[in-house]
C-alpha cells in the first residue's frame, strides 16, 4: 500500500509554481516508505535540508551549510514570522507560535542523531537490523508535518509581500505627468521613461515628488468643484 504525504501534497497544489522540485523529493520519500523503509532517514533528512537550503536565502539568511541538522533549522524558524496581521496581539502569537515550532527542533536533533549513527543512514553491517516501515511511516509523518508548515509559513509570506510592494505602472497618472515634464532618458542608443528610471534607481524621490503631486491633484480638483458649485 503507498504511503501519502498529504500535507506536503497541498502544499504542492496550494502553490504549484514554486514546488515543481520539491514534488520530486516527496514522491521519492513516499516510494521509500512503502517500498524501502531502510532508506527512509537518508530521504528525509535530504529532504529537510533541501527545505532549509530553499527557504534560508529567501529570509535573506545566506548559505546554511556547514551547520549543523538542528542549528540549520533553528535558524530558519527564528527568521520567519508567524504573526497574525490584524489581531491585537500579533506579536505575543508570533512568539508563542515560534516556541511551540522550535520545540521540534528537539526532534530534529534526535533526527541528526540516530541519522549520524552507522547502519541507520549509511554504512553498517549486512547483518544488523534496520529501521521498518513503522518507523518509515513515523518520519515520513515528521516531515510531511514540519516541512510543509515551514515553506507554506515562508511562500505565504513571501506572496504577501510581493502583492503589497508598488511596481512601476501601479500610479500611471503620476508617471505621464513626470514623462511630461522631462525628457527621455538616453543611453548608448537607448531610450527609457523618466518615471521608470526615477521609480527604479530611486523610491524615496519618487515616492515624495508624487504625494506632492497628489495633494496639488486634489487641491486643484477641489478648487475647481468648489467654483463649479
Amino acid at each position: 500500500m503507498t504511503y501519502r504525504l498529504q500535507l506536503l501534497h497541498a502544499l504542492i497544489e496550494a502553490h504549484p509554481d514554486r514546488a515543481g522540485r520539491l514534488k520530486v523529493h516527496v514522491e521519492a520519500l513516499e516510494t521509500t516508505i512503502s517500498g524501502e523503509p531502510e532508506r527512509c532517514l537518508e530521504r528525509v533528512r535530504a529532504l529537510f535540508e533541501a527545505t532549509y537550503h530553499t527557504i534560508a536565502p529567501k529570509l535573506g539568511l545566506g548559505s546554511v551549510a556547514g551547520e549543523d541538522f538542528p542549528a540549520q533549522n533553528s535558524r530558519v524558524i527564528n527568521a520567519l514570522d508567524f504573526t497574525l496581521d490584524g489581531h491585537p496581539d500579533a506579536d505575543k502569537i508570533g512568539k508563542a507560535i515560534r516556541k511551540l515550532v522550535g520545540s521540534m527542533n528537539g526532534t530534529v536533533g534526535a533526527l541528526a542523531e540516530l541519522s549520524n549513527i552507522s547502519g541507520m543512514r549509511h554504512g553498517g553491517s549486512f547483518d544488523w537490523r534496520t529501521l521498518q516501515r513503522q518507523h518509515a511511516v513515523m518520519l515520513g509523518g515528521l516531515c510531511d508535518t514540519l516541512v510543509s508548515f515551514l515553506f507554506d509559513a515562508a511562500w505565504s509570506r513571501e506572496a504577501a509581500t510581493e502583492a503589497n510592494t508598488p511596481k512601476y505602472g501601479d500610479y500611471a497618472e503620476f508617471d505621464g505627468y513626470l514623462d511630461a515634464e522631462h525628457d527621455l532618458v538616453e543611453v548608448a542608443g537607448a531610450s527609457f521613461e523618466p518615471s521608470r528610471v526615477l521609480f527604479l534607481l530611486d523610491r524615496t524621490i519618487y515616492d515624495a515628488v508624487r504625494v506632492e503631486w497628489e495633494v496639488a491633484q486634489t487641491a486643484e480638483q477641489e478648487a475647481d468643484e468648489g467654483a463649479a458649485a
